[in-house]
């Protein structure tokens, strides 16, 4: 058989089981994007490490200086305390707009460091590109590991992935930024979003009084409102991409009462309605 022919085989069953692996019903540690409207999103805040990979249709994610585009058969790595505006287009054939977004967890980065072993020299951009054949190995191994419900396995693939761009001088990807106390109430949030957060529960948490911890959050340009919206709209914007619920139902899940207050906050958040992503 032809190299080349095999090899292309090969990466159309790679992009075909990855495709099952966004459509299939189960729990993950990934995020399902899935759309048939172009649509964009303003000011998204990228708090960790992210390996996203488009399957269906292209996306272009605009940075303060520049525009990168992608399209089905790209990987891209997004770092830490990245600001972008992203706009997502369906595949003309298909109609559908499909990608898979996978947080990197610390435990995957402190792994991938332990095995790196070596300093950190490089300094690359806030979004690197490549193709998903440049790791089809450890892509092929982690979507097998998550159908077999192997988490252990599939987050190791993972690490070998992040040891992979260490190989390819992008060693950076596993600086980790220090914690943040914005960061540190945002998990707490998006792990209860429904619940009344109030002040004196971070300050009892936090071991801080009412003004320290004013003040923190001024040294990191918000406020406690502004973290807690975020939180929440973090949480209602997974919701809306991975979950087809109705607009009530996902307001009240991302602790919002009024749909109208949701929606207002969600449009002031990312510039779109958040009724375009739930007719998908």
């Amino acid at each position: 058989m032809n190299i080349n022919y095999s090899a292309s085989i090969e990466a159309h069953q790679l992009h075909q089981s990855l495709v099952r692996l966004a459509r299939a019903d189960m729990a993950r540690d990934y995020l399902c994007i899935r759309s048939k409207n172009q649509h964009g999103l303003s000011n998204i805040k990228v708090s960790q490490l992210h390996m996203g990979f488009i399957l269906y249709g292209q996306q272009q994610l605009n940075l303060q200086t520049k525009q990168i585009n992608f399209s089905a058969g790209d990987l891209y790595v997004i770092k830490p305390d990245t600001v972008i505006d992203a706009v997502n287009l369906p595949d003309p054939i298909t109609g559908e707009y499909l990608t898979i977004l996978v947080p990197m967890c610390d435990e995957v980065i402190q792994a991938a460091q332990m095995i790196w072993a070596k300093p950190v020299v490089d300094r690359t951009e806030a979004i690197l590109k490549f193709s998903i054949d440049d790791f089809a190995t450890s892509l092929a191994e982690w979507q097998a590991a998550l159908f077999n419900h192997d988490v252990v396995k599939a987050r190791l693939c993972i690490t070998a992935i992040l040891v992979q761009l260490c190989q390819q001088h992008c060693s950076d990807v596993l600086i980790v930024p220090p914690p943040k106390l914005t960061k540190i109430i945002h998990d707490w949030v998006i792990e209860n979003p429904q619940h009344y957060w109030q002040s004196s529960e971070f300050e009892m948490r936090l071991g801080l009084s009412s003004a320290t911890l004013r003040r923190k959050l001024s040294h990191e340009d918000t406020t406690l409102r502004e973290t807690i919206t975020h939180a929440r709209l973090t949480f209602a914007l997974e919701l809306l991409y991975s979950k087809k619920l109705p607009m009530k139902t996902i307001a009240a899940k991302s602790g919002y009462q009024s749909v109208a207050i949701f929606r207002d906050r969600f449009v002031e958040r990312y510039g779109i309605d958040p009724a375009v992503l739930a007719a998908e």
